[in-house]
Order: C-alpha cells, then sequence, then structure tokens
C-alpha cells in the first residue's frame, strides 16, 4: 500500500502543472510579429519577462513572455537595455541585439525549449 502510494506521488510529480513548452511558445510567439526596443525585463516566480516596444504594432509595448529553462535564462540574461529584439509571425525563434560599445552583439535562439 506504502508503495502505490509513493508511485502516486511520484507520478503526480512528473504530470504537474508545468507547462509544454513547444505548446506555449506556439500559442504565445507563433502568431505574433516582433520588431523592437527592449524597454525592461523582470523576473517572476514562472517566468522571465521582456517589455519590447513593439514597431510591428505601432509602437504598443509587448510583453514577452519567456519560460525559466536554460533557454530563457539565457535570453534574459543576453538581452540588455536598449537591445533590439524580433521575431517573424509563424516562428519562434528570437533574435537579440544587445548594444555593446562599439555596435551591437547578436544572438539567435533558434529553440526555446532546450
Amino acid at each position: 500500500m506504502k508503495l502505490l502510494l509513493l508511485l502516486f506521488i511520484l507520478m503526480q510529480g512528473f504530470t504537474g502543472d508545468e507547462p509544454d513548452c513547444k505548446a506555449f511558445y506556439e500559442k504565445t510567439l507563433y502568431p505574433i510579429a516582433i520588431k523592437g526596443d527592449l524597454i525592461k525585463k523582470e523576473k517572476t516566480d514562472e517566468y522571465y519577462l521582456l517589455y519590447v516596444k513593439n514597431e510591428e504594432d505601432g509602437g504598443k509595448e509587448l510583453v514577452v513572455r519567456l519560460l525559466k529553462n536554460q533557454t530563457g535564462k539565457s535570453i534574459f540574461v543576453f538581452a540588455s537595455d536598449k537591445s533590439l529584439i524580433s521575431k517573424r509571425k509563424g516562428e519562434t525563434a528570437l533574435h537579440v541585439l544587445a548594444p555593446i560599445s562599439n555596435g551591437f552583439k547578436g544572438r539567435i535562439f533558434p529553440d526555446l525549449c532546450e
């Protein structure tokens, strides 16, 4: 009986509330185009948040939610104020150009689920 209870608890841990990464990004990022400057970034309990002034949407502020995985952390650390963030509609790859003293340093993050 204890073994069954332990097995049940373990299975609950594996099928918890964590969203499926690919499905999350297909729902939140796939349908939109992004091109604009990073205004600010913020870390919450669930997500890394990037606030972008989106030129593709008339300069409106857009919040890009990134899951707290290795790629989300890499993007959050790499992106700095005034970074240029872009993404084509129908894709999930993020392009980030971060300003440095003599120009920009760029990275493409093709797989957000790593």
